[in-house]
């Protein structure tokens, strides 16, 4: 048993406060979305926000550990006591890829700085009062130090409220005074349920003309049977919603070769210099899909080009062509944009000097510390040679995330590697944490459901079920059994939480000296969730657990 007078003691009384899911109740009204943007351009301007919008929408709860880089944005209550806590992709950066359409293999790829828009949505409860945004960077990765920093921007209540309103109220007036197209309709491609329980990935095609629409839609549900043939997304199909939005170009193609062309969302072919690399403006992509779907109902958007030249993006945004490899792009950037995995390939700008947040690269050599140790057999040597075992197996391959050594990836080539290859168990297990991340992973019967996660070292967490709103609510109460299984060697504990009116509170824990925890508590109605967190120690976990309805 551990002691309970150990330094962990003290990590206790924070707890509530390091949690990466929303603070919701019954008395919550409503949600907020905010879209951000920056152009590295114009530093004067700064962060900037572009749209604000209130209303009732789940709040983006799906957890990931955040990279160098990345926005973090920190709700305070009146006396600045930190309620959440929210990480985003900084709006102005993206890695761009290049792979070559004859192998797969990565070709070209850096870093970028451009005009750039992100979404994030949040909880909007009577007690956020101020929202503060800063950068996150390995050297304030820790909770303490990040919530000392200065943001690059502080939100307060008022301004935001009144953000939200003359956007709701204007948006006719706005649309008047811009050059932003409007799209024709939208139409929903595969529905497998409510946008607030699902990933909804948005297809808008550029360079369609007037006369190029029915193409457009032939195009469209040509990429909707390309995305639900991959084997990963077939298998969570019920996870996901695809829809198509509509919208005329003045000209027909896009931007490349030389030859500008007018387009309502700015596509150009060749982007910044690279050859394939495919961008848009992602400030009239967020107005143009905003304007009819959902805050909630656009998680991964993807601008299609009207062109047959191989190419395409990743980002805030994904981007492609109608080149028939080009869903190959389309689904590795997905990879990156929805499930947040690295890179598994050499090629780029190394940094081991910590451990990756991302649930596929690991700086750990060893089967016991490695994240997805459990998963390696016995039989597998680590490190693990190329070419020594058939592909898909798992073990510790040295080269990922733009290292040629220091850091490891789970198997020898998978879709993360290069194009056209499987996603293979690691990838598969993050995916599947994300899509269980919206639909709740939970059986809304009170039924058994069982997830897989990972996390990334001490002190990581993560949350279930964590779709809609990111809880469980119980009508009736009753029996809630969780049982957690974590790799040898790690330490990872057990935790119930119920919202009490005013606060998540632990109401069962479970805090043994390895990874096999249990927790059976008999709770009344009310909202609950689950968190997996790691006292010590990295790697994949499979949690089980029955809510009552």
């Amino acid at each position: 048993m551990k002691n309970p007078l150990a330094p962990r003691q003290r990590l206790r009384a924070p707890l509530l406060l390091a949690l990466p899911l929303i603070l919701a109740s019954a008395a919550q009204a409503e949600d907020l979305l905010l879209r951000l943007r920056h152009d590295p351009l114009n530093p004067a301007a700064g962060l900037q926000l572009s749209h604000v919008e209130k209303g009732r929408f789940a709040s983006q709860s799906h957890h990931s550990e955040p990279r160098d880089g990345d926005l973090v944005l920190i709700a305070r209550d009146a006396k600045g006591q930190e309620l959440f806590r929210r990480t985003v992709g900084h709006p102005s950066r993206q890695w761009a890829e290049v792979f070559n359409p004859a192998t797969g293999q990565i070709q070209q790829a850096r870093a970028l700085q451009r005009d750039g828009s992100v979404e994030l949505r949040l909880p909007w409860s009577a007690q956020v009062q101020t929202v503060d945004i800063l950068e996150h960077s390995s050297q304030l990765a820790a909770r303490s130090a990040l919530a000392g920093a200065t943001p690059l921007k502080r939100l307060g209540r008022t301004e935001l409220d009144q953000l939200a309103a003359h956007s709701t109220l204007s948006s006719a007036q706005r649309s008047l005074s811009t050059t932003l197209a409007t799209p024709t309709g939208s139409t929903a491609l595969w529905s497998s349920g409510a946008s607030s329980q699902r990933m909804d990935i948005v297809l808008i095609g550029d360079g369609y003309a007037s006369a190029d629409q029915s193409k457009w839609v032939s195009d469209a549900q040509k990429i909707n049977t390309g995305i639900l043939a991959d084997p990963l997304f077939a298998r969570y199909k019920n996870s996901i919603n695809i829809r198509r939005v509509d919208i005329v170009s003045p000209q027909s193609g896009v931007s490349e070769g030389g030859v500008t062309r007018n387009t309502a969302l700015g596509t150009v072919i060749g982007c910044y210099g690279i050859d394939r690399l495919v961008c848009a403006d992602e400030n009239k992509v967020f107005a143009a899909v905003g304007s009819v779907t959902a805050a909630d109902a656009r998680d991964v958007i993807i601008v299609v080009a009207n062109s047959t030249t191989y190419g395409g993006a990743g980002g805030n945004i994904g981007t492609m062509t109608m080149h028939p490899q080009s869903i190959e792009i389309a689904l590795h950037e997905i990879g990156h944009t929805a499930f947040k995995l690295a890179d598994e390939y050499e090629y780029g700008t190394c940094d081991a000097s910590s451990e990756p947040g991302e649930a596929n690269v690991t700086r750990a050599s060893t089967r016991s510390t490695a994240k997805w140790g459990s998963l390696i057999s016995s039989s597998t040597a680590v490190p693990t040679q190329p070419g020594s075992y058939a592909n898909g197996t798992v073990g510790l391959f040295a080269g990922a995330k733009y290292c040629t050594s220091g850091l490891y990836r789970p198997t020898e080539n998978s879709r993360m590697r290069a194009l056209g290859q499987p996603w293979h168990v690691v990838n598969e297990a993050r995916a599947g944490q994300v899509f269980n991340s919206y639909t709740g992973g939970s059986d809304t019967s009170g039924g058994a459901v069982t997830v897989n996660g990972s996390l990334s070292g001490t002190g990581a967490s993560a949350t279930y079920p964590s779709g809609g709103n990111g809880y469980h609510q119980s009508t009736a109460g009753g029996a809630f059994t969780l049982k957690l299984s974590g790799p040898a060697g790690t330490d990872f504990d057990l935790y119930l939480y119920k919202w009490n009116g005013s606060a998540w509170a632990v109401v069962a824990k479970s805090e043994g000296s390895a990874s096999t925890e249990s927790v059976s508590y008999n709770g009344t109605a009310g909202y609950y969730y689950a968190q997996v967190k790691s006292y010590a120690g990295s790697g994949a976990f499979t949690l089980s657990y029955t809510f009552p309805k």
